[in-house]
């Protein structure tokens, strides 16, 4: 006999239970690889707080947190939109994960676009950055690599900065360090690689 009802039922039941399922996945994906990030979720989020999908608040002021490698930035390049000029340098910021790129003038390959996609230097992710000095703030000494990659280093005088392993396994520990424009910036305490998230008001 046909028992709508009961159907009904049924299908609420399964329902609810994937969706427990793909929370708990989350949680469990979270806390082995680190929490994911995304200036595109954080631009319509409500409050000043940031969540993750796995539904934890994060990327606090007082606070550490662990976020994961977006891996459709590694692998298919970042996309990227110009925020500042500062310091002598074009600064851009990854639509998607936060990455920031620091070009000096005069050297940026990118100067006429307003938007573009770049994709990682695997030899200086392999074997390290030739950086330059870009300036000095907050106690640390910024850092650009003619690839665009940036970092904020306690050493001063360093012509090259390599990516420790445990930033590569076990992804990035951010800590806030200030709002600049419209986002938060973060730096992770194990290889000076910052992020910017769009800023929650």
């Amino acid at each position: 006999m046909f028992h709508p009802s009961t159907i009904e039922t049924d299908t609420l039941c399964w329902s609810d239970n994937g969706h427990l399922t793909r929370r708990l996945w989350r949680k469990v994906s979270c806390l082995l690889f680190g929490h994911k990030v995304s200036n595109v979720a954080f631009e319509a989020m409500q409050g000043s707080a940031k969540h993750c999908s796995c539904g934890a608040d994060y990327l606090g002021t007082h606070e550490e947190t662990r976020v994961s490698h977006t891996v459709s930035c590694f692998v298919f390049g970042h996309r990227y939109k110009q925020i500042a000029v500062r310091s002598e340098h074009n600064e851009y910021v990854c639509v998607q994960c936060g990455h920031p790129l620091l070009f000096k003038l005069g050297r940026d390959p990118y100067s006429n676009r307003e938007a573009f996609t770049k994709k990682v230097r695997y030899l200086c992710n392999l074997f390290g950055h030739k950086v330059h000095l870009v300036t000095s703030r907050h106690g640390f000494h910024e850092y650009a690599c003619d690839c665009g990659h940036s970092f904020l280093k306690p050493e001063p005088g360093r012509n090259e900065v390599k990516h420790p392993p445990v930033c590569l396994f076990a992804g990035h520990f951010l800590n806030f360090t200030e709002r600049r424009g419209s986002y938060d910036e973060y730096l992770c305490r194990n290889c000076g690689h910052t992020f910017y998230f769009t800023a929650t008001i």
